[in-house]
């Protein structure tokens, strides 16, 4: 999607006030003296905003009629349609076929509206009696304060990407814990989690089911684009970067109970007819901040990602053509409930269910 860059904000002051906290309980976490290695920026987010991230899943190498692309362009009809939209695909572990696409609203009355248009409400109830097409529906409706967004100006995804979304230059970046500092709400609120990690349980087959997301769990899209990239820069990406962080998604999924995650997807980028794109993203879920931070901080997988990727950062400076970003969002114990119609059992949080019911 091609966005109009408006209101960036070159200046640290400006920058400082969207992070800004009246009394903070807990210091930031940016060393005295810091300064980030390349200039980025933060979406200038104000208010209660909601993304939906949405897939239908299949066996098949080619999805049925019920397909994304036609019900995105059906949408893009409604009064109350998202902002902002972009599509992605994967193949699962299990083997099925995911075609996927982010949803955003600066608007919640808009996105509580879309939800009861007609469109949307039949194409729900076509897919619930399609048996042979998985749909999961995981929308997230969070504060300003309780979210954060790091980009490239020249390169604007998600929040960042939504139309004239002003930015504000951010010298939170670039050591750890920076992107708690670039949550507003992290200056008085330390986000616990409200329930314990644990291990996949098997979960009973069922057409339809909800999920509640526990309070403060922790919503990650990371990605990255190497659109931009040559020579000596995409060999970096794809024997240096690429490996290690594919690496560490992969341990992410496979150890949900050290390191509480309860999802990790990894998307390849598609445009809205279907042709890949140079670029790509993770779609997480962890039981709270403080799990990814460890994750992150501590543990291998995690360094050898952060090492390789902040190396190229002062390697190449201002010539880095390797865009990255990532938004991150805390959930709220009334935050809309999760549904997957005719999902496999591993998908999302479905190998938590019971578990979650049972903390709730």
């Amino acid at each position: 999607m091609d966005v109009k860059v408006t209101d960036v904000k070159e200046d640290t002051e400006a920058a400082a006030g969207a992070n800004a906290c009246p009394v903070r309980r807990f210091p930031l976490n940016q060393p005295e003296g810091h300064k980030a290695p390349v200039p980025r920026y933060s979406a200038a987010v104000k208010a209660k905003v909601a993304v939906l991230f949405l897939g239908l899943q299949a066996r098949s190498e080619s999805l049925p009629d019920a397909g994304l692309g036609e019900f995105l362009a059906c949408i893009a009809r409604d009064t109350a349609a998202p902002v902002y939209i972009d599509q992605a695909t994967y193949t699962d572990l299990q083997g099925y076929l995911n075609r996927v696409a982010a949803l955003y609203w600066l608007d919640t009355a808009q996105f509580q509206t879309w939800l009861e248009s007609p469109s949307v409400k039949e194409w729900r109830a076509r897919l619930r009696r399609e048996t042979s097409v998985g749909l999961w529906w995981e929308p997230v409706v969070v504060d300003a304060r309780r979210m954060e967004t790091v980009t490239f100006k020249e390169f604007r995804r998600g929040f960042s990407g939504c139309p004239a979304m002003g930015l504000n230059a951010t010298d939170h970046t670039g050591y750890w814990g920076a992107a708690r500092d670039r949550i507003p709400g992290a200056g008085n609120d330390p986000f616990d989690a409200t329930v314990a990690a644990s291990e996949r349980c098997p979960v009973t087959a069922a057409s339809y089911r909800k999920v509640q997301p526990p309070n403060n769990m922790c919503v990650i899209r990371s990605g990255v684009s190497w659109e931009k990239c040559d020579g000596e820069q995409l060999k970096d990406w794809r024997e240096r970067i690429k490996p290690k962080l594919d690496a560490g998604m992969t341990y992410l999924r496979e150890n949900p109970g050290a390191t509480g995650c309860f999802s990790l997807r990894q998307v390849e980028s598609i445009s809205a007819d279907g042709r890949k794109l140079a670029e790509a993203y993770s779609l997480g879920a962890f039981v709270s901040m403080k799990h990814l931070e460890t994750w992150s901080k501590d543990h291998p997988s995690h360094l050898a990602i952060y090492t390789s990727a902040l190396a190229a950062r002062k390697k190449y400076q201002e010539k880095l053509q390797l865009h990255t970003y990532n938004e991150i969002f805390i959930v709220e114990a009334d935050n809309p409930p999760f549904e997957y119609f005719n999902c496999h059992p591993q998908t999302g949080l479905l190998p938590f269910a019971e578990q979650l019911e049972r903390q709730a």
